[in-house]
């Protein structure tokens, strides 16, 4: 029988297609955070379908998501930081081949009872969704940052659980 290894209490998921450009900033928010071998923390990415979601962060004492999004008017780059629950996630439009969006997965695990005790959600305006592996720079550049803020919450998590 295979065993599998214990769960993390914390789950890094990246949302999208890194085939789709800049819907792509999840999985390179999650790669950034394979660079630099956190501890203690699951990554994990996913193209947004709502059971894979629900999967990866229940029984989870936190689970950080990363996606891009469409807005209207676009600053593409610009980060949004949602924390669960609050009404504005329902607001964002995800920018992805995903069949529910984000705030739907979200009040279907809420009826399941299957949340996390906390979740934050980088919601991250897209430029281009077309096809190809690269992201634009703004969001590149997003990425990068939304990387060092989740490494740097992690570590100080940490600080706080040894205590």
């Amino acid at each position: 029988m295979a065993t599998h290894p214990p769960m993390s209490p914390v789950v890094v998921i990246g949302v999208g297609n890194p085939y789709r450009r800049d819907d792509g900033v999840g999985p390179a928010v999650i790669e950034l955070l394979r660079e630099r071998r956190l501890c203690g923390v699951d990554l994990a990415e996913t193209d947004g379908e709502a059971v894979a979601l629900i999967a990866m962060w229940d029984r989870r004492r936190l689970a950080i998501l990363v996606d891009a999004v469409c807005a209207d008017p676009p600053h593409p780059g610009r980060v949004h930081r949602l924390t669960v629950p609050r009404p504005s996630i329902e607001r964002a439009r995800a920018a992805n081949s995903h069949g529910m969006d984000l705030g739907d997965t979200v009040e279907l695990a809420r009826e399941l009872g299957r949340l996390p005790d906390r979740m934050t959600v980088y919601a991250v305006e897209a430029a281009d969704t077309g096809f190809g592996p690269d992201l634009t720079p703004a969001v590149a550049a997003a990425a990068r940052h939304i990387a060092d803020e989740i490494a740097a919450d992690i570590a100080a998590n940490a600080q706080r659980s040894s205590r």
